[in-house]
């Protein structure tokens, strides 16, 4: 094996274990019904004593007062021959009033075309989001989880059903534009292994790592 395929394979490997949580939350409450966002993300991940930067763009519109739908494409992948997508919807509960919280949750799919071999696979995704907003400021805290259909189908017996995340993180949504920080959890239920490479832990579980993000409303 060739130095530059297996570099190519390990990094692929160690974006393929980050993909849960490559992004931001990206809708924590619902925009505006007509009001359209359009993004830019930075994941940071802990990889050995850096982190690997994980760069996304996406677009959402309130589609009511309560929902609102978004897509995005994740650029890193894309240049090692994994083209990802996700879509879904962010539905509000309540909003937030005083002390009390906030509530919302999602739903989406997230779709992986690989330009090598033309294999498709599609993986639902589900999360809940606890927020309090006062004016333009939005704290929140985040779980979600990816289902994989076919994690029977991963070697060394490292595939699993869910894939869940959790993270705590701040907005500033401000008239014409909105910024976005959040700290993330990847994966907590369980080791991360990576060939060749060292993923700092949370209680030695999952990863960890620091998530961005900037975007325009329309």
């Amino acid at each position: 094996m060739s130095y530059k395929p297996f570099m190519e394979k390990t990094i692929w490997v160690i974006l393929a274990a980050f993909v849960i949580s490559c992004t931001p939350t990206k809708i924590i409450v619902p925009l505006k019904e007509g009001q359209v966002q359009v993004g830019a993300t930075l994941g940071r991940p802990q990889i050995n004593t850096g982190s690997l930067p994980l760069l996304g763009v996406y677009a959402a519109k309130g589609l009511s007062e309560s929902n609102t739908a978004y897509g995005a494409a994740q650029l890193s992948s894309a240049l090692f021959g994994a083209i990802q997508i996700d879509a879904g919807v962010v539905k509000g509960l309540r909003p937030s009033q005083g002390f009390a919280p906030g509530f919302s949750y999602s739903y989406g799919w997230n779709v992986f075309f690989s330009a090598r071999d033309y294999a498709v696979r599609v993986y639902p995704e589900a999360g809940v989001n606890m927020f309090w907003q006062r004016g333009p400021h939005i704290l929140n805290i985040s779980s979600n989880s990816w289902v994989d259909p076919t994690w029977f189908l991963t070697e060394y017996g490292r595939g699993q059903i869910l894939s869940p995340s959790l993270g705590a993180g701040y907005r500033l949504r401000y008239k014409w534009f909105e910024v976005q920080a959040e700290y993330k959890i990847v994966n907590p239920i369980r080791k991360i292994h990576i060939p060749q490479a060292y993923i700092p832990s949370t209680l030695g579980l999952g990863g960890r790592g620091f998530y961005w993000g900037a975007a325009i409303n329309f």
